[in-house]
């Protein structure tokens, strides 16, 4: 089938055609350069297995290349059965039938993972599995989870993924990481370097002229500045963090995209402990490395808007204001953004002029010869923004001056226009009048069939993106005899240079040290899973399991063992906890999980055992908005050993507040003084802290232990407990009365018995109470809260208030 394919309907490139054969023939990840496409391999793969003897599942796959595959699926001549997207608006018998119709499956993790555990995928006859972006994949993610439920009952489908991210496939062994949790044996690499990508490409090249335009004096001396400032807080940074390696605080990687998140990912294991100097400084240094890219995007009124507002600015760990502010470098910096913006003669242009605005001024000129006339060939100019393309569609009608006077206009009538609608660049579009077309570039796109629709003769890039690039390249080696100029505009000694620079730097290096360890990484002889004796898939261990010995099934043929029945213990699991790694280490230590929309807890372990999960951030989230205490109060009503779960995350330090956040006074609004109020107003509410994931599965395997399993017929909103004391009274009239003075958890079910309601309370004697209570100095102060006196002593206060606002609630029993 596959050689049908080649040989009457692809019409792929010959890199393409390679990657399809490699990936047909065995179970791999194929890791390709950014930018290089990838959509047609697998629309033709899939294609292959368009028919209802097969079933193969595209896992989480983006909405817009599953829209455009399920289109070009559905109208292919060698589809025999149409492919179908799974969501959670099937119900289980239509998703059912729609596994066993066989064909191409489009699904989301999420909702195979809950199919899988509940045994709604027949898994021995699936025919494989196809993931995507696998850049991130670890023991406790969903994928990992996925991929062992179908190697465990299913040793002959085939398990295929892609990545597009060599950066980060190479770095903290990502790469082995990937292969040993998706079972793959194999991965090939696709640089652009690679003869097969280089030959179909240079085949039919593009034209690149590359514009390196100069800085004027004003940016390359807020250039200066910018880097004077990065430079004080890298040095900053160092010194509150003396373990962070040098050759990580330089410039040349600070101006990168991701240097931010990625130091701040390095930094999650010791981050409870650093103090808000530090925190505050890496926050700094983004801010600074946004600055800069403003300087060389927006004209000169928007970066001094953005100047302007760092002044007052704190970040967003509170206390201490940034030091840099106060350095001479910004006082500089802010005097010239605003000297850019400033009217310093009035034959001349007010404002200083955007070069990048200049260059396609002249490019369009060289193109269309006229540029209040309308093109011959279509032009397409790249923007990052609709901010930009605005800018760009009055700079062309109106000219430079008068666009970046009307900013400024805005500007001082304190207007901003970063609200910007895609509707709106539609009606100040150049479509008819120029024939100028605009590509706001986001990585959500199917970037060939736009340029296929807009089909440029030239293109304008303004600013440097190696993704689009690439596509560039592709899209022309996909129309022989078609010219394409592109115009590449690149401000020269700049940050932007710079940057574009190192990021091809390291996309290199990292495919060179994954070209390097493909000889060294570590493959198990069970690699693939399919022999069956592969580590990975092993559930549990020998004291985490339940083991049924039957002493009288003694067999001389078993050497004289006992037969050991080995069931492993059940917990029912809410389906919005699947969106965690909690469930994958509970199902790897040796525990069923029995996926259950439940409205009270996360887990329930036992009968009796319910727990509710919190993350640090869920639980602040919880306190504030008071879900917390809603949901404590279910717990505590319907279980008798309820039981809420704070868990830390696994990089990250262990303690509830950093030293610094915890103030000498008791704060009413301070976390800790929350939880603590939690745990007083819910005695039997018992609170466990885990350090992470792992420790609490282990918690779980204690709480288990020689406990029956829950009953998932009877767990659905409400768990019952119909043993319990509890059950036969009003519990809106028993939580009223514990705000009672001198009644407690310990002796509320008394007065709940001794009495009908709170009326009767409140008109029984002193003597009655301390009979029912059975303790004189609570009942005087139950006796004395109905009997206080105004300060005027005319009326009875607190009895008429509460006869009249919980009237409701009057009576205890239901």
């Amino acid at each position: 089938r596959i050689q049908i394919l080649f040989e009457e309907q692809m019409s792929l490139l010959p890199y393409e055609k390679q990657i399809l054969l490699d990936t047909f023939s065995e179970d791999c990840i194929t890791i390709l350069a950014e930018g290089v496409p990838i959509e047609n391999v697998l629309w033709r793969l899939l294609e292959s297995y368009c028919d209802p003897s097969s079933l193969v599942l595209a896992v989480e796959f983006p909405d817009f290349l599953e829209s455009w595959l399920l289109e070009k699926l559905t109208t292919s001549e060698a589809t025999v059965s149409p492919p179908k997207k799974i969501t959670a608006d099937f119900n289980v018998d239509k998703r059912a039938d729609n596994y066993l119709d066989g064909g191409v499956k489009f699904i989301s993790k999420r909702i195979l993972l809950i199919d899988l555990l509940q045994k709604r995928i027949p898994i021995d006859l699936i025919t494989g599995l196809v993931f995507l972006n696998v850049n991130h994949i670890s023991d406790v993610s969903i994928e990992s989870f996925i991929t062992r439920l179908f190697r465990q009952d299913n040793k002959t489908g085939f398990i295929k993924a892609f990545s597009s991210s060599p950066i980060q496939m190479s770095s903290h062994n990502q790469l082995e990481q990937s292969l040993n949790h998706l079972f793959l044996p194999k991965f090939y690499l696709w640089p652009r370097f690679h003869v097969n990508i280089s030959e179909s490409i240079d085949q039919h090249k593009c034209e690149v002229i590359e514009l390196h335009i100069p800085l004027t004096d004003f940016m390359k001396s807020l250039q200066l500045c910018i880097i004077d400032l990065m430079h004080f807080c890298l040095k900053e940074l160092k010194k509150f963090i003396p373990s962070l390696e040098t050759d990580t605080l330089q410039i040349e990687n600070a101006v990168t995209k991701n240097f931010y998140w990625g130091l701040k990912q390095k930094l999650d294991p010791v981050w409870s402990t650093l103090g808000d100097s530090a925190k505050t400084t890496l926050f700094d240094i983004k801010t600074l490395s946004n600055l800069n890219n403003n300087l060389v995007r927006d004209d000169a009124v928007r970066f001094f808007r953005n100047v302007n507002r760092l002044r007052p600015k704190i970040a967003p760990t509170k206390t201490k204001v940034s030091m840099w502010l106060f350095t001479e470098s910004f006082e500089k910096l802010l005097k010239l953004a605003k000297e850019r913006v400033e009217i310093r003669d009035k034959n001349i242009s007010p404002i200083e002029l955007s070069p990048k605005w200049q260059a396609i001024t002249e490019v369009l000129e060289e193109v269309m010869g006229d540029v209040n006339k309308k093109a011959v060939n279509p032009v397409l100019i790249c923007v990052s923004s609709f901010v930009i393309a605005r800018q760009i569609v009055e700079f062309i009608r109106e000219g430079e001056v008068a666009t970046l006077q009307r900013a400024l206009n805005k500007a001082q009538a304190l207007v901003t226009d970063d609200d910007f609608d895609e509707d709106d660049l539609d009606k100040l579009g150049l479509e008819d009048s120029h024939n100028i077309h605009f590509l706001i570039l986001t990585r959500n796109m199917m970037l060939h069939d736009t340029l296929t629709a807009i089909n440029p003769t030239f293109v304008i890039m303004y600013e440097p993106d190696l993704f689009l690039i690439r596509n560039f390249e592709i899209f022309r080696a996909r129309r022989p005899g078609i010219p394409l100029r592109i115009y590449f505009l690149l401000y020269q000694d700049s940050m932007e240079e710079q940057r574009y620079l190192t990021h091809l730097s390291r996309e290199k290096k990292a495919f060179e040290d994954m070209i390097h360890c493909k000889g060294k990484v570590a493959i198990h002889t069970d690699q693939d899973g399919k022999r069956g004796f592969n580590p990975l898939l092993e559930r549990g261990e020998k004291d985490l399991k339940f083991e049924d010995i039957d002493e009288e099934s003694e067999s001389s043929r078993k050497g004289g063992k006992t037969s050991v029945s080995s069931s492993f213990p059940k917990v029912i699991v809410d389906m919005r906890e699947f969106r965690s790694s909690l469930p994958s280490i509970l199902h790897k230590t040796g525990l069923d999980l029995i996926p259950k929309t439940i409205e009270i807890g996360d887990y329930v372990l036992t009968p009796d055992v319910c727990v509710e999960r919190k993350s640090i951030d869920d639980l602040i989230g919880s306190l504030n908005s008071g879900r917390l205490y809603q949901q404590c109060q279910a717990m505590c009503r319907n279980y008798c050993h309820p039981i809420l779960l704070i868990e830390f995350e696994d990089r990250r330090g262990f303690n509830l507040q950093n030293y610094s956040e915890v103030g000498e006074g008791v704060a009413t609004k301070s976390l800790q003084t929350q939880v603590v109020l939690v745990t007083l107003h819910f005695p039997s509410l018992r609170l466990f802290w885990s350090e992470s994931v792992y420790t609490t599965a282990r918690m779980f395997q204690e709480l288990k232990r020689g406990k029956a399993d829950p009953d998932s017929m009877t767990v659905g909103n409400t768990h019952k407990d119909h043993t319990s004391t509890k059950s036969e009274f009003n519990h809106a009239a028993l939580d009223m009365l514990l705000h009672l003075p001198g009644v407690s958890s310990k002796n509320y079910l008394l007065l709940g018995r001794g009495f009908q309601s709170i009326h009767g309370i409140a008109n029984a004697s002193e003597n009655e109470i301390a009979a029912v209570l059975q303790n004189t100095d609570d009942a005087k102060k139950v006796y004395e809260f109905f009997r206080q006196k105004d300060q005027e002593g005319n009326k009875e206060r607190e009895i008429n208030n509460l006869r009249g606002r919980f009237a409701k609630y009057r009576k205890f029993k239901k």
